[in-house]
């Protein structure tokens, strides 16, 4: 009777691996195609995002330069106002 129980044991044992080795490509295979899917769109979208932003900070002024206008400017105007003392 032991001897019956452990062929019992066995044959469950055989068909439950089999079965875990048969659903494993079937639930691996749609799971690995839809994590790549995802992940290759992700790519693109950060890579999207990425020339989006570097030609956008390619047409800001760095605040050194945009500072140096002001000053510019702020010289050119007082220029102006005391070439209007001179005459």
């Amino acid at each position: 009777m032991s001897g019956d129980i452990l062929e019992q044991k066995q044959h469950l044992s055989q068909e439950l691996s089999q079965a875990d080795q048969g659903d494993q490509p079937e639930k691996k295979g749609p799971a690995k195609k839809n994590l790549f899917g995802n992940l290759n769109k992700d790519l693109k979208d950060a890579l999207n995002s990425w020339d989006s932003l570097t030609a956008e900070m390619s047409k800001k002024v760095p605040p050194d330069e945009q500072q140096l206008h002001e000053v510019k400017k702020l010289l050119g105007e007082l220029k102006a106002k005391l070439n209007e003392f001179e005459d």
